[in-house]
């Protein structure tokens, strides 16, 4: 019997659709984390060592983290190189959209985007996002 199951990282742009994502994955009945800091990643995929039950995961990393953001890159490779055996290698999905479809989504919703502060608007944040993303 297979006991590995997959885990999904879930990154990319505010407003591109992450929690449409996370809402999709739950629908087929993965467990899901949103907002969670990539340096805690590692152990919270322990939680699911045998002999806890397997599950599937997804888990939403992206720049909410804040200063912590920068520790995705490091600890997905980090999963990439060295697979934890109850999940294997993780998928990384990366939404995006462009920048107009972006600022479109953020004025529907009426959200502010999580980089927006009184010295920089809608623009200066998508594009700081980007260059965070890179």
């Amino acid at each position: 019997m297979n006991r590995q199951k997959q885990l999904v990282i879930i990154t990319g742009m505010s407003g591109a659709g992450k929690s449409m994502a996370v809402n999709t994955f739950e629908d087929l009945n993965f467990y899901c984390i949103d907002n969670l800091p990539p340096g805690v990643l590692p152990t919270v995929i322990d939680l699911w060592k045998p002999p806890a039950r397997p599950e599937n995961v997804a888990i939403v990393v992206d720049v909410r983290a804040a200063q912590f953001f920068d520790q995705l890159l490091p600890v997905s490779q980090e999963l990439t190189r060295n697979p934890v055996d109850h999940f294997g290698r993780p998928v990384v999905l990366f939404l995006d959209a462009s920048d107009a479809e972006l600022v479109k989504r953020f004025k529907e919703t009426r959200r502010k985007h999580p980089l927006v502060t009184e010295e920089r608007g809608i623009m200066e944040a998508i594009a700081l996002e980007r260059e965070r993303m890179a």
